[in-house]
């Protein structure tokens, strides 16, 4: 058995290493390793990765991504990826995620952290965690047939029938999501997509974060748009990797909203298989009913099926008022900083739903 790290700087020739063509599966995918490699955050001896392999068979692995605290620039690390082998890499959990503490110099985050994650990293005695954050997962349009392939695929000849049930119930639904599409256009600020940040956004973003923990620049914004994780399926089969990463597509869009030419909000949504996330969002509170129509208006008009945002002053508005969701349920989450990073964090406690890897995939 041999473990191994794996420097920033290192990523890019690891991925085209023997060793990495040998190894099964594979502890990075090379969109990920490639985003890494390019991260502004970033210096080229900070451990990206860690795996523990037995031969060409991997164990374990876990990895990080160097970020900066806000008006500080201090570096921390976020925890992207945790995993083992469900027998041969049992006992390597918990070691795992000691030496990524050890190689983030004790400042690690988890911007998105589920409740049994949650509950193993608090045995380390290593760890503060918020309460419970909820979010709201709202389902806009029907789409089943994706429902179904995932979880019966050796049911895939069915999913013509489910497919024409899909097409069906969205046609009936129409008038639903019309209604709130004029609805919400009456309420919208004038929207503009945005490829770069420039001076006004920049200030703009750096206005309206204040409480973030964690720090955004247009190199960031740019570097988000430019290196997703994910691949776009081309139909052939690629190498085994233990997460979710081949999507039928992905899109990573910025907005600004004004109103008579002045600045109200900026936004990021990203778009993975219809389903839409808002990984970054900057706006006076004051705000918030233009700010939510307007962003429902570009989902609707991206006709996604389903919408996950955590945003607070979000989650609040959409709880008190009627939203275009066929159902919704509630998400929980948790965010946590190692001891070292808690003074930091209570400073400057908001984790956006980008902060992790949300933004990437």
């Amino acid at each position: 058995m041999k473990i191994k790290e794996i420097k920033v700087g290192g990523l890019a020739s690891f991925i085209e290493s023997e060793e990495y063509r040998q190894l099964n599966p594979k502890p990075v995918t090379k969109e990920r390793a490639i985003s890494q490699f390019n991260n502004p955050n970033a210096d080229s001896d900070h451990t990206a990765l860690i795996y523990v392999a037995a031969g060409t068979e991997l164990l374990g692995f876990a990895g990080l991504l160097p970020r900066k605290i806000n008006r500080a620039g201090i570096p921390v690390f976020s925890n992207t990826c945790w995993w083992t082998h469900p027998q041969k890499g049992k006992g390597l959990a918990i070691p795992l995620i000691l030496k990524i503490i050890e190689e983030s110099g004790s400042s690690l985050y988890l911007a998105e952290s589920t409740p049994g994650l949650k509950s193993i990293l608090e045995k380390t005695g290593k760890f503060e965690f918020s309460g419970p954050i909820e979010g709201i997962r709202g389902f806009i349009r029907f789409y089943f047939a994706d429902i179904f392939l995932n979880r019966f695929q050796q049911l895939k000849y069915l999913s013509g029938i489910v497919s024409l049930g899909d097409v069906v119930l969205n046609f009936l639904t129409a008038p639903f999501r019309f209604y709130f599409q004029k609805k919400f256009e009456k309420g919208s600020f004038e929207t503009e997509s945005l490829d770069t940040i420039g001076r006004e956004v920049e200030e703009f973003i750096n206005q309206y974060s204040e409480t973030d923990f964690i720090q955004k620049a247009p190199e960031d914004f740019e570097w988000f748009k430019k290196f997703p994780w994910l691949t776009v399926s081309t139909g052939e089969k690629l190498y085994d990797y233990p997460f979710s990463h081949v999507v039928k597509q992905f899109g990573l869009e910025y907005f600004v909203l004004k109103k008579e030419g002045v600045l109200k909000a900026f936004v990021a949504i990203s778009n993975r298989d219809n389903l839409a996330r808002i990984p970054y969002i900057y706006f006076d509170k004051d705000d918030i009913s233009n700010v939510v129509q307007s962003v429902m208006s570009i989902i609707l008009k991206k006709r996604c099926d389903s919408l996950v945002v955590f945003h607070p002053g979000i989650v609040e508005y959409m709880k008190a008022n009627r939203m275009p969701f066929l159902y919704r349920k509630k998400e929980i989450k948790f965010t946590g900083v190692t001891k070292s990073l808690y003074e930091y964090f209570m400073a400057k406690p908001y984790l956006q739903d980008g902060d992790g890897d949300v933004v990437f995939t």
